[in-house]
């Protein structure tokens, strides 16, 4: 009976409700509310699924802690702390990219980072020239990606990290994304590691920030 059948979650409008959100008072899909927690949704502290093996981080999941911090680790062991630290946020913006593009996966961030990264490289070597992506989805991607890295000064100028330190940031997130695919562990593999890893980043209330990198 029509009755009996599972609403479609009202974030994504596409899959069935099946967690019941208590922020938004409806059920939402499981997708959801593993990518949208604390970016899009305001989480209380008591909500069942911030813990355990629904949680958003690596509670009661080793293997796939240490499978995230492998994923990272490696490309980011050459950047300077304020590289480092630039890298991270990225991954918090990229979570947040993942909950508001319902078609993003890792193949086309990549292309959308790839761009971006040979555009930053050309400018450092006095070239002004916009490197675009064959896939149009990527185009629009790769201005997400730009807004993503600057912020605002108390003036409202506009500011962003200094290309010596934008390139490398870039190089690493194209290199991780790179070999993530290699793995073949599905199509947001990636993704998958940015949301767990910001959810280190964001810190709940009363916390204090917890470092984002933990020795497996």
């Amino acid at each position: 009976m029509a009755g009996s059948q599972k609403a479609t979650c009202p974030l994504c409008r596409s899959r069935k409700g099946r967690r019941a959100c208590p922020a938004k008072g409806a059920l939402i899909c499981p997708h959801c509310c593993g990518v949208k927690r604390r970016v899009e949704i305001d989480c209380p502290e008591d909500c069942v699924y911030l813990d355990g093996a629904h949680a958003g981080s690596w509670e009661g999941r080793e293997t796939e802690r240490k499978r995230d911090l492998r994923r990272v680790a490696f490309h980011v062991q050459d950047l300077r702390r304020e590289q480092a630290e630039i890298f991270f946020l990225a991954l918090v913006g990229i979570s947040g990219l993942r909950a508001r593009r319902h078609d993003l996966d890792d193949a086309l961030l990549l292309e959308a980072v790839s761009a971006l990264r040979k555009t930053t490289e050309t400018r450092q070597s006095g070239i002004l020239y916009d490197h675009a992506p064959a896939d149009s989805r990527a185009r629009g991607l790769v201005l997400d990606l730009r807004q993503m890295f600057e912020a605002n000064a108390k003036d409202g100028t506009a500011t962003a990290p200094a290309d010596r330190d934008l390139l490398p940031v870039l190089g690493a997130l194209e290199a991780g994304l790179r070999a993530t695919l290699l793995e073949r562990a599905g199509a947001t593999a990636f993704l998958d590691t940015a949301v767990r890893l910001a959810g280190r980043a964001l810190p709940r209330a009363g916390e204090a920030h917890r470092p984002l990198i933990v020795a497996p």
